[in-house]
């Protein structure tokens, strides 16, 4: 809870102005700036709502400790250079489907990852969100089509068929993959 500590801060408002601001008592205010777990939805979304923020409630394994997350594989993929993408990609998609662990589309793909390969993470995402019927993440919505677009097998006598097979949210980003892209032996 310490971020609502730091934006009462940062506001510069007292807790009794903004308890007054938000409609709840200050005890109650203290109360779900101390401890989390007694407080009411209600009460967070307010305090939340207050500051422009929003309160998302994710579930996950609890023996799982992500390891292969959207930003996690981007700067794989940097270290590792470029080509290191189908390893990495093929991990989070494995490590998701293993497990429906949300966490690992929290945070988007590192700034520094070459940008067709941030696309392309967020395409995968996207496809996996809709194929385990999950909220897509917002952060989908910063990505544009590629202005090129990217025929990812690299094989000019399969660019046809990508076309043809390729999911809608690789197809609405400019890149094109065949049915089975995400499909694992």
């Amino acid at each position: 809870m310490n971020i609502f500590r730091n934006l009462i801060e940062k506001k510069n408002i007292s807790e009794r102005e903004l308890s007054d601001e938000i409609g709840i008592s200050r005890l109650t205010l203290r109360k779900a700036l101390k401890e989390l777990l007694s407080v009411k939805l209600e009460t967070l979304v307010s305090l939340a709502s207050y500051f422009n923020r929003a309160v998302l409630i994710e579930t996950y394994p609890k023996d799982h400790s992500p390891q292969n997350s959207a930003v996690a594989i981007s700067l794989k993929i940097v270290i590792d250079s470029e080509p290191s993408w189908k390893i990495h990609l093929m991990n989070m998609v494995d490590e998701f489907r293993s497990t429906l662990d949300t966490r690992l589309f929290i945070l988007p793909p590192d700034k520094d990852c070459p940008l067709r390969i941030q696309i392309l993470i967020a395409s995968t995402v996207e496809a996996l969100c809709f194929e385990s019927g999950v909220k897509t993440p917002d952060w989908i919505k910063n990505y544009k089509p590629l202005e090129t677009p990217w025929f990812v097998s690299g094989m000019e006598s399969l660019k046809a068929s990508a076309i043809l097979e390729s999911p809608f949210s690789f197809r609405a980003k400019n890149i094109f993959v065949h049915d089975n892209f995400l499909q694992r032996i």
